[in-house]
């Protein structure tokens, strides 16, 4: 159980993640639901996707990429939901809901009631989470929640607070302290919070956004000072507070969470987590947390002209200026072919090399002397008294005048026979001011001392068939990097290193392109493939879902980690282009080829004829005549395409007479080809990849 579970967790974040990343999910403008969020608040996501980014993502996939892991944890959660407490069925038919209704981003807006057009917004009512949404169907959005009263036998009570009617869930039991779910719809938003026993009626009211606590998250001007610091749009706004969060759990009394935390506890006879520390400790680690204040991130630019591209930046903000400065002087040069437009994937890191050892000493020298009189502080110092960072030094002096690293894939083949690459197209650059450190460190390994590369400018070849049979490279110095490449579109990049200065520009740079990066996993042979086999999925069934799950997002994708003034800096951007994702049609009549076990070959297994009148019909012949048939009606959302059984028959010979066998219902995600395409079929028992070739 635990392998699903967290195979369905797993997939449910990644669909909840990019869903929240491209402004689905979100807080709102600052009149409108900041108005109800405190401002002590430690944690607030939020933003308002407009009507073109809606419109971009309706059709493109959430999590359609492995049916039967999906289709057996939902059997697994309804057969162990049979022996579990109301509350527990309860939470595991909501999952349930979400895990089967989540084909595509509209098919879950649909079956929800949702209105991805509405600011919506998560945040933190002093202890107590609070999740706001729009809603476009509010009966679909209470049908959801009955039916999973109905299946778990949790009944919810109904009451009603300044005339709005809420419903709420027992989540304890009986004879426990209460904590309740409580949920309600009001002026076309839904609120879902908790509700506990101390709770007064005020506190209920601002927890469903029915009554403005006394200073909004609005009022502080905190979201502004968002926009006018980090440059963050209205799609998306979000921070993790921790200075406050830090607050409330040494200071209880001052804020929201800590009030709560202190009453609850106090409630339940249990101490504060930090009762034990005393005021020094407190002091001085509210101090320390205060140069590391919050965690900021939203989008800081969205278009939707051609494609939908974005951008979003997140900060861990510091404010220690030297400790700041101390992490800027370990900034780099990436080499700017890790990040081209026209690479498969590009991987970069700049790191000054020079300053890593001063860097490192400095800032344990500083945390040493930091001036405490709280004890597990100081023990933290005594155990840090004996590291030294000059050990670092025996690495760091053999590569002395090091700025940074590079790679980039350009092109990869490889021949199915020889499993050796037939086209490798990629460069590998180091900038440094000192080549001559590498290529003796280099020279101290075995492979080293065979291996001769120039540093006057000129470019040698390097022979490593003795690694690989015919591979060469090319390596040498251009500029003030060190190179070795393959191919002709990375011999470009390496000239073009020639005039690159090493300015520091970053620490880490990742960049890909989705879509190349599935033609190249796509043209991987069989027996490179079989490498993907899991417990569930042949290679090649594996190797198709990889590659449609990123072909199906479309996406090129860029991710930058810097130190700026303001702190540990990340900025990413991507584009996402849904037209590059071409539905596929199956009506008409198909010759069936199994590539399970044979990626790019397979075997004939049958003939299939699917009608545009929703029905359709399988066929398997021995070359004598028919020994399997199966009619079915069938449904298309996007490229799920959904198969109910009518009828299925078989036998073993051509002279006896048919028998029925149960139905078997099955589900393919459609993959798009030259000729016909690609099923990655799954039914209750088993997953396998179709070709379904044009017949006649």
């Amino acid at each position: 159980m635990k392998k699903w579970i967290g195979a369905g967790v797993l997939a449910a974040a990644a669909g909840a993640g990019l869903a929240w990343q491209q402004g689905w999910l979100g807080s709102t403008s600052e009149t409108s639901m900041a108005h109800f969020v405190p401002a002590d608040t430690v944690m607030y996501i939020g933003g308002k996707a407009s009507a073109e980014q809606v419109a971009q993502l309706r059709d493109m996939p959430l999590m359609g990429q492995s049916q039967l892991q999906i289709q057996q944890l939902l059997a697994e959660m309804d057969n162990l939901g049979r022996d579990e407490t109301p509350q527990a069925r309860f939470a595991t038919v909501l999952l349930r809901e979400f895990l089967g209704n989540a084909t595509t981003y509209g098919s879950t807006v649909a079956h929800f009631g949702l209105d991805p057009l509405k600011p919506q917004a998560i945040y933190m009512d002093g202890l107590m989470p609070v999740l706001r949404f729009g809603i476009q169907d509010e009966q679909q959005f209470w049908r959801v929640f009955d039916q999973a009263s109905t299946e778990s036998g949790l009944k919810p009570r109904t009451l009603t607070l300044e005339g709005t009617s809420v419903k709420l869930w027992r989540l304890t039991q009986p004879g426990d302290q209460s904590l309740e779910l409580a949920v309600t719809v009001h002026e076309g938003i839904a609120t879902l919070t908790a509700f506990h026993f101390l709770d007064q009626e005020n506190d209920q009211l601002q927890r469903l956004a029915l009554k403005a606590p006394d200073r909004s998250l609005a009022d502080s001007g905190e979201l502004a000072q968002l926009k006018t610091d980090y440059g963050f749009d209205d799609s998306l706004q979000a921070f993790i507070h921790l200075e406050r969060l830090t607050q409330g759990i040494l200071d209880p009394d001052s804020i929201g969470l800590g009030q709560d935390l202190k009453a609850l506890l106090q409630a339940r006879g249990k101490p504060l987590p930090t009762e034990r520390l005393d005021a020094a400790c407190r002091a001085d680690i509210s101090a320390l947390v205060a140069q590391v204040p919050r965690f900021v991130a939203g989008n800081t630019g969205v278009s939707t002209d051609n494609a939908l591209a974005m951008q979003s930046r997140s900060v861990l903000e510091l404010t220690h200026a030297e400790l700041v400065s101390d992490l800027r002087s370990l900034r780099g040069h990436i080499p700017s072919h890790s990040g081209s437009t026209d690479q498969i994937l590009g991987l970069g890191m700049g790191l000054n090399v020079d300053n890593l050892i001063p860097t490192v000493t400095s800032m344990v020298q500083r945390f040493r002397d930091y001036p405490t009189e709280c004890a597990e502080l100081q023990q933290a110092q005594r155990q840090l008294a004996g590291a030294n960072p000059a050990m670092l030094g025996m690495f760091t002096g053999m590569i002395q005048g090091t700025r940074g690293a590079g790679f980039s894939l350009f092109d990869l083949a490889i021949d199915p026979n020889t499993l050796q690459p037939t086209n490798l197209d990629f460069l590998l650059s180091i900038a440094t001011e000192n080549p001559n450190a590498l290529l003796g460190m280099l020279a101290m390994s075995p492979m080293g001392r065979q291996i001769q590369i120039p540093t006057d400018g000129s470019l040698a070849d390097i022979d490593l068939s003795h690694l690989i049979p015919g591979l060469s490279l090319k390596a040498g110095m251009q500029g003030k990097h060190l190179v070795a490449f393959s191919g002709e579109q990375a011999g470009k990049a390496a000239a073009e290193l020639e005039q690159e200065a090493l300015d520091a520009n970053g620490h880490t740079r990742l960049s890909a392109d989705y879509n190349r990066l599935a033609d190249l996993i796509s043209n991987l042979p069989t027996q490179v493939a079989v490498e993907l086999e899991s417990g569930t999925s042949t290679g090649c069934v594996a190797q198709a879902q990889i590659a449609n799950m990123l072909r199906t997002q479309g996406a090129q994708v860029r991710y930058d980690l810097d130190f700026s003034e303001q702190g540990m800096d990340t900025r990413m951007a991507f584009s996402l282009d849904p037209s590059q994702v071409p539905q596929v049609d199956p009506v008409g009549s198909w010759t069936l080829m199994d590539q399970s076990y044979d990626c790019q070959g397979g075997e004939p297994i049958g003939v299939e004829e699917i009608r545009a009148d929703g029905t359709g019909q399988y066929r398997y012949n021995d070359g004598q005549c028919d020994l399997y048939r199966t009619n079915y009606t069938w449904t298309q959302s996007g490229n799920l395409f959904t198969l109910t059984a009518t009828e299925n028959v078989s036998r073993d010979d051509c002279t006896q007479d048919w028998t029925t066998e149960a139905p078997v219902n099955s589900q393919c995600i459609l993959i798009p080809l030259d000729e016909g395409f690609r099923c990655i079929y799954s039914d209750e028992d088993s997953e396998s990849l179709f070709h379904y070739r044009p017949a006649g």
